[in-house]
């Protein structure tokens, strides 16, 4: 990752001349991540010794802890009102109101879901997350009956912020495994 950032850092027009990253520390067994202890580390070409945006990886960080929780208020909080969704749940509109129909869907049918937030990456107004959610299959998905099946999810996220609100997120995962691991199409 340090050679792609460097690589970016170097390529990079002027005004984005900078990366920053940030690491979360390995979890403790039996609890969630602790997001907001770790430190950001900085590579800053010689050319602009302006920092990247801290502010934006920290409120990233809030609205994955949001978003893991199923937090409407603090969604709202995070969120531009008229937030993009660019990739809406199937029957889902692509917008604020959408995405936290989404966020509470998909709340209730792993309603123990925890994410392990494995990196967070900023340049500019652009956040990138990557990221694996657990759980257990407790309702109804997609008329697949609630088994209790374990899921092991792993995605990314990319967003942009514009006045410390997010404006538009991406989300890429592996859907496929999903839909193996709780038995609509064989493994």
């Amino acid at each position: 990752m340090t050679d792609i950032l460097h690589r970016l850092s170097i390529d990079a027009p002027h005004d984005r001349a900078h990366e920053l990253v940030a690491t979360p520390p390995a979890s403790r067994p039996g609890q969630p991540p602790a997001l907001t202890e770790h430190v950001p580390t900085m590579k800053v070409t010689p050319e602009r010794e302006e920092p990247a945006l801290p502010d934006n990886i920290e409120i990233i960080t809030r609205f994955e802890h949001a978003f893991r929780a199923a937090d409407q208020a603090t969604i709202d909080e995070l969120c531009d009102p008229g937030l993009l969704d660019h990739n809406p749940a199937p029957g889902h509109e692509p917008t604020l109101a959408g995405f936290k129909q989404k966020v509470a869907g998909f709340n209730a049918v792993f309603a123990d879901l925890a994410e392990d937030l494995q990196d967070i990456v900023a340049s500019g107004d652009t956040v990138a997350t990557r990221w694996v959610v657990t759980g257990t299959l407790q309702q109804e998905f997609m008329g697949i009956p609630a088994t209790g099946q374990p899921i092991r999810v792993e995605g990314m996220n990319f967003y942009r912020l514009e006045d410390g609100r997010v404006t538009d997120i991406w989300t890429q995962f592996d859907g496929l495994g999903l839909m193996q691991q709780v038995g609509a199409i064989p493994a």
